[in-house]
C-alpha cells in the first residue's frame, strides 16, 4: 500500500491532497493487474504553485506498507449436497418409504421434514402417516417424485438427461409437486426454467401452470410476452391457448387489455 501527501509551505501535511493506492503482487513479484500504479492526476499545477511551491520546489511525503499474504488455508466449497445425494442413493438409515404408482422410494424422515413443512406435518406430526413405515402417494408420477426427492436432498437442479423427452413438461410437473409440498425454491427454479424456454408454442401451457399453482411472477411475464402483437398472433393458434381460455377465461380479458383489442 502506498500513500502520498503534499507538504504545504508551512511544513504541514495537506489533508486535501492525499492519495492512497494498493496493488497486489504475486509471490514472484509481478503485479496482478498491471505494472503501472499511482495517479495520473495528483494535484493541479496552479494549486501546486500557489499552495505548495517554495523557492521553486515542493515536497511530497510518501509512505509504503507491505501487507504479507500468510498463505491462508483454502476452504473447499460445500459438498453437503453430494453427501446427502449418496445417502439417498444407498438408502442407508432410511426410516420411511414412499410407494408411487408401484415404485418404491426409501427416504429419511428427518431430511424430508427439514426441507418441507408439508412432510414435517405428515411424518413428524399427529397425522396417521407419522406411524407408517410405507406411505402411498397419489397424483404424482414416479419420475417427477424421484426428481423432487433428489432436489430435497441435494438442492440441485435436475440434469438435462433426467428431464426426459419434454423438459418443459417435466418442469411443469415438478412445479406442481413443489407447490404441493411447499418447496418454494424448487418452485421458483422451475418457473425460471419455464420462462427461459418460453415461446409462442409453449407460453399458453406455461401460463396455465402459473395460474394453477400461484406463480404471479411467471404469470406476469407470460402475459407481457403474449401482449406483444407478434407473439399474440402465434400463441392464439396453439392448442394450449384454447385450453387456457377454457380453464381461465378471465385471463383472456387481461390479454385483450394488454394487446389493446
Amino acid at each position: 500500500m502506498l500513500e502520498a501527501t503534499v507538504m504545504d509551505k508551512d511544513g504541514n501535511l495537506s489533508s486535501s491532497h492525499r492519495n492512497c493506492t494498493m496493488t497486489l503482487f504475486t509471490p514472484k513479484g509481478s503485479a496482478s493487474a498491471n505494472d503501472s500504479w499511482g495517479w495520473d492526476r495528483f494535484v493541479e499545477r496552479s494549486v501546486l504553485e500557489s499552495l505548495y511551491v517554495t523557492n521553486g520546489s515542493f515536497i511530497i511525503m510518501c509512505g509504503a506498507k507491505v501487507l504479507l499474504d500468510n498463505d491462508p488455508l483454502k476452504v473447499p466449497p460445500s459438498d453437503m449436497g453430494s453427501h446427502l445425494g449418496l445417502l439417498l442413493d444407498c438408502a442407508e438409515g432410511s426410516d420411511v418409504s414412499f410407494l408411487v404408482d408401484g415404485d418404491k422410494f426409501p427416504a429419511h424422515r428427518a431430511v424430508l421434514a427439514a426441507r418441507s413443512p408439508v412432510f414435517k406435518a405428515q411424518l413428524l406430526g399427529s397425522m396417521a402417516e407419522a406411524n407408517m413405515s410405507s406411505i402411498t402417494l397419489h397424483d404424482i408420477a414416479p419420475a417427477t417424485f424421484k426428481l423432487m426427492l433428489r432436489f430435497m436432498y441435494t438442492d440441485a437442479c435436475p440434469a438435462d438427461a433426467e428431464l426426459g423427452d419434454s423438459p418443459d413438461e417435466m418442469f411443469r410437473l415438478l412445479l406442481a409437486a413443489a407447490d404441493r409440498f411447499a418447496l418454494d425454491r424448487l418452485k421458483l427454479l422451475c418457473a425460471s426454467k419455464l420462462w427461459d424456454n418460453v415461446s409462442v408454442h409453449t407460453v399458453a401451457d406455461t401460463l396455465i401452470c402459473a395460474e394453477t399453482y400461484n406463480c404471479p411472477g411467471l404469470k406476469k411475464k407470460c402475459i407481457d410476452f403474449v401482449g406483444e402483437e407478434k407473439n399474440f398472433k402465434g400463441a392464439v393458434l396453439t392448442d394450449g391457448f384454447a385450453q387456457l381460455v377454457l380453464k381461465f377465461p378471465s385471463i383472456l380479458d387481461e390479454l385483450r387489455a394488454k394487446v389493446g383489442l
